[in-house]
Formats: structure tokens, sequence, C-alpha cells
């Protein structure tokens, strides 16, 4: 027995006329599906403030303040270390604190980090010296090895300190 469309050897018949109708990729619902996530990503994406990966061995102290960081040099005090921009400069055990204020490994870092910010200012006056630097210690830190790291980052000019804590997410 013979079905419509069949031949009798059973396989299915072409028809000659509909292989000329125009196929057409429909576009329209991966189009809203790339333009949600291109919203998505905007929206998550913040321009603001300075992208800062706080060390596994840092507490960082808690704050109020609202005010987001500016791109600076970072000065990084963790339980053994006093760090400029993740190069570890000096072990906390070697700091003398019977010494001056100054801690000669980071004031020498600082020095030349400035050197390099000035040079960049004499062609493009954003990229200049402007005297920031983010100061981030763990909580448990002694006030006097703090004290040391401000002392040293006044006396080679980065005046305007900024301690990174954590804030209230809000």
């Amino acid at each position: 027995m013979l079905k419509l469309g069949h031949s009798a050897d059973g396989f299915k018949k072409v028809n000659r006329r509909s292989q000329g109708v125009d196929l057409s990729l429909r576009l329209t619902s991966m189009m809203d599906m790339f333009t949600i996530l291109l919203v998505f990503l905007l929206k998550s994406f913040s321009a603001e403030g300075q992208f800062v990966t706080v060390s596994p061995e840092l507490t960082l102290a808690k704050s109020t303040s609202t005010i987001k960081p500016k791109v600076a040099p970072i000065v990084a005090v963790t339980k053994e270390w006093v760090m400029l921009d993740d190069k570890p400069l000096v072990k906390i055990d070697e700091i003398d604190l019977g010494a001056g204020l100054q801690i000669p490994a980071l004031q020498q870092s600082l020095r030349f980090s400035r050197s390099v910010a000035e040079g960049l200012g004499a062609k493009e006056e954003r990229f200049g010296f402007h005297g920031k630097v983010v100061i981030m210690s763990d909580r448990d830190t002694p006030f006097a090895i703090i004290k040391r790291v401000m002392a040293t980052c006044g006396a080679t000019g980065y005046n305007n300190m900024e301690l990174l804590v954590y804030g209230n997410p809000s």
C-alpha cells in the first residue's frame, strides 16, 4: 500500500518546488538576550573607586565612611610584611622600633614611585604626583608600626593618606 507522498520503495518524495523556500534566521530573541546581558553587565560595573584586592592575611577594620578609595600606591601592612603595591619590602620583625620613625626600604620604594609619577606628570598632568597613598593594615597591627608607615609616607611627600577599611554595604 502506498502512502501519499511516498514512492514505491518507501522513501518520501521530495517536492522540487518547496526547495526554493527562503528560510530566514530569527534573531529577535537572541538580540533580546544579549541586550539584557549587556544592561546587567553595565549596571554591575563600578567605574568609581579603586579596585583593591585584600590579602587573605589581612582583617581590615570596619568603618561607616562612604568615601571610595582613589587610584594611588597601596602600602599594605600584613602580619609579616610591609608591602608597596603587592611587593614585599621589609619584614615586620626587622623594623627597629627604637630607631627613627622612617622605614628605609619603604622610603626608597616610595621615592621611586614618586619619581615615576612625576615623570608621567610631565607628559600628562592627570597621571602626575598628587601625594596620595592608600594604607591597608590588619586591624591587629600595633600602632607603632602604622605610625612608622605613616611617618615614612609623609617624609617622602605622600601627605594625603587614606586608610583602607571595610565599609557598610549600602
